[in-house]
């Protein structure tokens, strides 16, 4: 069996025993490689102008998407049975904490210093504002991206960790009102056009109602034993809207597509991880292979540090290969298989002993 983490085990309620889910790590994983993917062939077109896969690559893309799904699953799934219950908040905010701020606190510090040498022969001085923001997930002042460019999803999930923490402290009918508000300022903002005075643009993101999809997908989840759920028209949904969703996908939009996209996106994967629980609770074993069930382990490690490696390589084969789109291809092959490496060892090293040594302290 794969490591038994947090994000796919929990004790639910709804349910005779402890329910385990590998589903999640390796959705985790998938949705890692897709932004992998993503990033060789971008890089690669952007020091080349060679265009990979037919432009198809930007589907790769919709790996955030599924993250932002799998996010308010996992925390609804292994935190969902501690809301209204304050003497929890202690133990949520460390394992929240040690989830994300350490390694990020690392590889943010390594760009620092790559940017400082940059710097030091005559490039753009660092901006402080930034480098505040990109520790601590805060929104930049100016709007610049943070340092590890991948982390702005992480500003979604710092917020979204935030006001899971008020229901935790404040109960299940408070946390619906608050999920409420939020979904009707992300409506109003996105399709409305409404000013809401100002409110920050990371509270009204469309990304963010893909959270509240997987909420909804735990709820099912849990409540699969009080009805029964038939599995293949689960798989029908969640087929036809995530076609739809890739059919309004906009690849020029980037990651700034309309709310009509995240909404389909969002309840389309919604339906693949409440389908692939059910599955794997009917068959009473994990239906994955352990391989893939590491890449899960490892996804944060490959989400967050995969960019600098994949670059390094594009650029570097860029300079000093032939001009050919063999070549292109062979280089974004050869970045990917670099960074999996790279982004293996940096779980296998360092993220996971410090995640087994946070559970030893938030325990």
């Amino acid at each position: 069996m794969p490591h038994q983490s947090e994000y796919y085990r929990s004790a639910m309620p709804a349910a005779p025993k402890t329910v385990y889910l590998s589903s999640l790590q390796v959705f985790r994983g998938l949705a890692a490689i897709g932004v992998l993917v993503y990033h060789a062939c971008l890089f690669t077109e952007r020091q080349t102008k060679h265009v990979l896969l037919g432009g198809y690559y930007h589907l790769g893309e919709l790996g955030v998407d599924f993250f932002f799904v799998l996010s308010g699953f996992i925390i609804m799934f292994v935190h969902g049975t501690e809301l209204g219950r304050p003497e929890c908040a202690r133990r949520y905010l460390s394992r929240r904490f040690f989830r994300v701020y350490p390694l990020l606190f690392i590889l943010t510090s390594v760009k620092l210093a790559m940017e400082f040498v940059a710097w030091k022969k005559g490039g753009a001085s660092p901006d402080i504002s930034r480098i505040i923001s990109s520790y601590f997930l805060l929104p930049d002042p100016d709007g610049q991206m943070p340092v590890i460019t991948a982390a702005w999803t992480l500003m979604h999930e710092a917020l979204f960790y935030s006001l899971f923490l008020l229901a935790l402290l404040m109960g299940r009918r408070v946390a619906a009102i608050l999920l409420g508000l939020w979904l009707t300022a992300i409506i109003a903002k996105n399709s409305l056009g409404t000013d809401l005075h100002g409110l920050p643009r990371l509270i009204c993101d469309a990304h963010n109602v893909e959270f509240a999809f997987g909420i909804a997908a735990c709820v099912l989840f849990q409540m699969r034993h009080r009805f029964p759920i038939r599995l293949i028209w689960v798989a029908l949904v969640a087929a036809f809207l995530l076609l739809s969703g890739v059919f309004l996908y906009d690849p020029a939009g980037g990651m700034e597509q309309p709310l009509t996209v995240r909404l389909v996106l969002g309840a389309g994967f919604a339906m693949v991880i409440l389908l692939a629980g059910i599955w794997e609770q009917r068959l009473s074993s994990s239906p994955w292979p352990k391989w893939s069930c590491w890449l899960g382990d490892a996804s944060y490690s490959i989400y967050l540090g995969h960019s600098m490696v994949v670059l390094a390589v594009v650029s570097a084969s860029a300079r000093f290969s032939p001009d050919s789109m063999a070549m292109r291809y062979f280089a974004a092959v050869l970045s990917c298989l670099i960074a999996l490496v790279a982004c293996g060892s940096l779980w296998r090293f360092v993220e996971r002993p410090l995640l087994r040594w946070s559970r030893r302290w938030c325990e």
